[in-house]
């Protein structure tokens, strides 16, 4: 069994904010490095931070040295005023990551928005061991937003509806795409919540982070061919019961790509990692040993 996972506070305590340079300009990173042995850097999603992993770094932890990062704009990394968010500008962030800490060859976990990082960071060729890929939308065509997501993306009404973003609507949407089995925990979620609040106040910066999802769609040739093109291990573990890239995406994935290594979470939503954390584990492990390298 995994431990309980570690309060905000102490998963912040026992990170450090480093500095790298980002497109010709510095920026405060937050970092979690934690166990030892062969990288495993870990990719969080939307709305959260790294600390949606606190649950199963413990484990993860074990064997490997895991790296946890919030990306430009989340969790305890700088959020700067105005920032016009890109998941392009978060894979420079992991590439000059990569390189201050000298990490070379990591395996990638990467889930939800993290997932797209991801696939661009393939689509550069950067050099990875493997990727295990977490419920996100790795097919434009039958990735569906939610509906409250694409209202805050739309001109006017949009900015509204984000400024109205209390931490009860934060809880309640977001539980929407967990599976009746495997509930949010409000108490966890209050914690993102506040994750997602911290050293900002620009009231709608959920809105900000949102432009990831017009800029997928834009950008769909080349994610989708990086993906199906790539010669780096792929596994994919996957929640069925997700409402946003669940059961149509993992078909597809099945579909293209003959002898696929994909976990089918029968009973799970968008979250694995945070719904079902020890059987993630379990799986990411088995794939990450140095047997399957």
């Amino acid at each position: 069994m995994t431990r309980a996972p570690a309060a905000l506070e102490q998963w912040h305590d026992s990170g450090a904010t480093i500095e790298v340079t980002v497109r010709g300009v510095t920026r405060r990173v937050f970092v979690r490095v934690s166990g030892s042995g062969p990288t495993l850097l870990l990719l969080h999603g939307f709305p959260a931070s790294s600390f949606e992993w606190a649950a199963i770094e413990p484990a993860l932890a074990q064997r490997h040295t895991v790296v946890a990062v919030d990306f430009l704009g989340y969790g305890a990394t700088e959020k700067p005023p105005g920032h016009r968010y890109s998941v392009f500008e978060q894979a420079d962030l992991v590439e000059a990551l990569l390189a201050e800490l000298r990490l070379a060859e990591p395996t990638l976990v990467a889930y939800d928005y993290g997932a797209i990082v991801a696939t661009e960071l393939l689509a550069r060729a950067v050099p990875l061991t493997r990727c295990v890929f977490l419920n996100g939308g790795l097919s434009a065509r039958l990735y569906r937003p939610r509906p409250m997501q694409r209202l805050t993306l739309a001109p006017g009404i949009g900015r509204l509806l984000a400024l109205a973003l209390t931490e009860r609507l934060f809880i309640r949407t977001w539980g929407e795409v967990f599976s009746p089995a495997h509930p949010l925990d409000p108490t966890v979620a209050a914690q993102h919540y506040r994750a997602l609040r911290a050293g900002t106040r620009e009231r709608d910066i959920h809105r900000r982070l949102l432009r990831y999802i017009p800029e997928r769609a834009a950008n769909r040739e080349r994610l989708e061919t990086a993906l199906a093109t790539t010669e780096v291990p792929l596994s994919f573990l996957w929640g069925m019961r997700d409402p946003v890239s669940g059961a149509a995406i993992a078909t597809e994935l099945r579909r293209s790509r003959p002898g696929i290594d994909l976990v089918e979470y029968a009973e799970v939503g968008h979250c694995p990692h945070l719904e079902i954390p020890d059987r993630v584990a379990a799986d990411i492990a088995v794939r990450v040993s140095p047997s399957q390298s």
